[in-house]
């Protein structure tokens, strides 16, 4: 370094594995699901509110009071369907990436991008 001369040591390279994040167990909620869930609950908020005014003999209130609480209900079923759905569809690809890596021929559990099996070397699905 000193007199314009460079060391022409070679500085190893650190070594970075790949960041993969384990499978989690939760599946995810989609953001639809989540959205029509809390609009959901505050209408269903809101149209108890109005049964309540109708309760207290207020004309007026009872009709669209029923009809909120029904849009709500509504909303909220939609979201638990969509959670639902979401939630099996995953179950079903984690079932099915398991069985992928399990060898036929010996049952030996293999890599993600294996496509040889590590103890036989019989081809994966």
């Amino acid at each position: 370094m000193y007199g314009g001369r460079r060391d022409e040591k070679e500085v190893p390279k650190p070594y970075r594995a790949e960041e993969t994040e384990p499978p989690s167990s939760k599946p995810q909620v989609p953001l639809s699901a989540i959205v029509l869930a809390s609009v959901g609950g505050m209408l269903l908020f809101m149209g108890l509110f109005f049964l309540l005014i109708a309760g207290l003999g207020v004309g007026g209130f009872l009709i669209p009071s029923l009809a909120v609480i029904a849009v709500a209900v509504v909303m909220m079923l939609v979201a638990w369907n969509i959670w639902r759905k979401t939630r099996v569809r995953q179950e079903e690809r984690e079932k099915e990436e398991k069985e992928r890596l399990l060898c036929d021929y010996c049952g030996g559990m293999n890599a993600e991008g294996d496509l040889q099996c590590r103890f036989c070397g019989a081809p994966l699905r």
